[in-house]
């Protein structure tokens, strides 16, 4: 729960600086991973994770994410 509660209590700006598309796949898919496993055990949070993973498809959910980071100020896509 730790890594899931760091992110969540970042600044919008740091949050944005964490989530670019470069490592920000990468960050999307502990991100998920690790909510799926300490805070909800909800499938969506693991399909998410994997999708993440998925090359290309990673890629094009890392830029979606991006931009719902700089938008809602939070990583939303396939987040329960």
């Amino acid at each position: 729960m730790g890594f899931v509660k760091w992110i969540d209590d970042q600044s919008w700006l740091v949050k944005v600086l964490l989530f670019i598309p470069i490592w920000g796949w990468v960050l999307g898919f502990l991100y998920r991973l690790f909510k799926f496993i300490n805070d909800t055990n909800k499938t969506i949070n693991l399909v998410g994770a994997i999708l993440f993973v998925v090359p290309g498809i990673g890629w094009v959910f890392s830029i979606v994410e991006f931009i719902l980071v700089i938008v809602l100020g939070r990583p939303t896509l396939f987040v329960d």
